[in-house]
């Protein structure tokens, strides 16, 4: 039973990097260093409730904010780089403080944080560009909002996975659900525009 609390733990804080990016990392690491609902103290990876961790993860979430301030592609990259980093790092420590291999938490929080980052960031793109579209005053401070929701979003998963991991797996499936929808229009615009032709 501990081992599937710490995997859905696992999955829960990588979803939720991968959705809040470095405001959810940040939020995860301070919890850390309460140890409150993940208490890596004892075990090679209790660094990630250290200060100077916070710190390092501060300056990478500052690193990685001003990527995601440029174009399409260095925005896709900075936060799918830091999603399955952190993702792979709070997966171990998830783990390893239930004295299950970490290897695992690595290999399950790179793949959810890298994943959940990928769609999230299609999404944020994907707001921006319709926003530029619609001659929007202010296309930037539209999708400043929508990031900022995706922040809020991180920290509630993050709290839920720290708290009641099962819920995690709830996360997946919205996640599921939307990649799903995103592949659905997208199949549908390139169908309308094959029908063009």
């Amino acid at each position: 039973m501990d081992l599937l609390l710490a995997i859905c733990q696992a999955i829960g804080l990588a979803l939720a990097v991968g959705v809040g990016g470095p405001i959810a990392a940040l939020f995860i690491t301070a919890m850390a260093g309460l140890h409150a609902g993940i208490d890596a103290r004892g075990t090679s990876w209790d660094f990630i409730g250290k200060i100077w961790f916070l710190v390092l993860v501060a300056i990478s979430s500052l690193v990685a904010l001003s990527l995601a301030r440029r174009e399409d592609g260095p925005r896709r990259l900075a936060r799918l780089g830091f999603a399955t980093v952190f993702g792979a790092i709070a997966g171990a420590a998830s783990l390893a403080e239930k004295g299950e291999p970490a290897i695992l938490g690595l290999v399950i929080g790179a793949l959810v944080g890298a994943g959940s980052g990928i769609v999230a960031t299609d999404v944020l793109i994907g707001a921006r560009r319709r926003a530029e579209l619609s001659n929007l005053e202010e296309p930037q401070s539209a999708a400043n909002t929508l990031e900022g929701i995706f922040a809020v979003t991180g920290i509630v998963i993050a709290l839920l996975a720290l708290f009641l991991p099962p819920l995690s797996l709830l996360g997946i499936v919205a996640l599921v659900v939307l990649a799903n929808g995103r592949r659905r229009k997208a199949d549908e615009k390139y169908e309308g525009l094959r029908v063009l032709r």
